[in-house]
């Protein structure tokens, strides 16, 4: 008799084989920004304290927005399942009235410059080079499709921000932007925060990266476990029930689908469409059914 140990099996795409661990993160941004709407476009404030998220105080009729990204992909280990996503920012506006702000997905890449607004900063100041504008992604060659910002139709998380304090965002939908980033890097761009955009005077201040208090600075918060690849209904056993759901993204094919779950997990091998090479990885694990 022989007393080899029998060969153990791994689900493709996951780290390793039994020493994936469950973990959590704390992330700063690696840039934020204001767009300041203008007719020009000329206005930003890349490197300065505060970015802003409503209307205009001294020219109600203009709007400003935060843009802010993180390296998911670059902190986060592969393979892993995003199980919660908190953002948080802190207020230090004088501007105490409830208003609420809405964080979305940002659909193109976007720049920070050197600029630098004084005093309050909420007028902005003159963009410098690869500045994200109201008109431009990078200040002054590429600009946005839409101006105001390339953004997802619905808002992945909603908070009613208030005077000076710290305000946090949380949802699913915000937890199926992070694994997105996490599972398609070239496309995390980070989010984009509206506040009230109809009233004069409601704009909200925001500390950024560059705040000298570093407990002031924006945060993202993820926790995250490793993934069992095929688990698509993530109850933690690959059968059936989860084929249903994998056929449904085999059939429409491109990630780029709107039919397709946010994230595209059906996607196993990352390359934008659903096909027989995650067909094959699907088999593996439903095979193997339990998952480690």
């Amino acid at each position: 008799m022989s007393n080899s140990a029998a060969p153990i099996r791994c689900l493709p795409l996951l780290l390793s084989c039994g020493v994936a661990h469950a973990g959590s993160l704390s992330l700063s941004p690696v840039a934020d920004n204001t767009l300041y709407q203008s007719d020009s476009g000329g206005l930003s404030n890349g490197a300065g304290s505060a970015m802003f998220a409503g209307m205009n105080a001294f020219d109600p009729t203009t709007i400003r927005r935060c843009v802010m990204r993180f390296d998911i992909a670059g902190s986060v280990p592969s393979g892993m399942r995003i199980t919660s996503a908190v953002l948080s920012l802190t207020q230090i506006g004088s501007n105490g009235d409830p208003q609420s702000c809405s964080l979305y997905r940002l659909l193109a890449s976007w720049g920070e410059g050197a600029s630098t607004a004084l005093g309050g900063q909420g007028g902005g100041a003159s963009a410098s080079a690869n500045d994200a504008t109201w008109l431009h992604r990078f200040w002054p060659g590429t600009t946005w499709a839409t101006p105001g910002g390339d953004f997802a139709s619905a808002a992945s998380a909603t908070t009613s921000v208030g005077g000076f304090d710290r305000f946090s965002w949380s949802s699913p939908e915000l937890v199926a932007d992070a694994q997105f980033m996490l599972d398609h890097p070239a496309s995390d761009f980070g989010w984009i925060l509206r506040g009230n955009e109809s009233a004069p005077q409601s704009a909200k201040k925001f500390s950024t990266r560059e705040d000298l208090t570093a407990s002031n600075r924006p945060a993202l918060v993820l926790e995250y476990t490793p993934r069992c690849t095929g688990d698509l209904n993530q109850d933690d056993v690959v059968e059936d029930s989860d084929f249903v759901l994998f056929a449904t993204s085999y059939n429409l094919l491109d990630c780029t689908d709107a039919s397709i779950p946010t994230g595209c997990p059906a996607d196993f091998n990352g390359d934008g469409f659903v096909d027989d090479s995650d067909f094959v990885v699907f088999v593996a694990a439903y095979n193997d059914l339990v998952c480690p």
